[in-house]
């Protein structure tokens, strides 16, 4: 991807890196900008923002070294599944 990386959390025993993008990327218009590669840069997942209705994307991420949690644009804070993207809402932050 050539988009600009805003964060990058890399996971121990090198398993990879959590990144994330620059919301205005081209490659990540989706909302997608938040993902994680493996060693070798290869994408293992692209989680997606919560469905608001509106276009979303993640404007920031946090991770404590067992639960990653981001904040997305609309608002919403959530806990993002470090082994397959899944998102669950844990609060509307606004």
């Amino acid at each position: 991807m050539s988009g600009q990386v805003i964060d990058r959390i890399d996971l121990p025993d090198d398993t990879g890196s959590i990144l994330l993008y620059d919301w205005m990327a081209e490659e990540v218009k989706d909302g997608s900008n938040l993902m994680r590669v493996d060693p070798e840069g290869c994408i293992l997942w692209k989680a997606s923002p919560p469905a608001t209705g509106m276009r979303d994307c993640f404007t920031r991420m946090k991770w404590d070294g067992h639960i990653l949690t981001a904040n997305t644009w609309s608002c919403y804070r959530v806990a993002v599944d470090p082994q397959n993207g899944n998102v669950t809402v844990l609060e509307f932050t606004k």
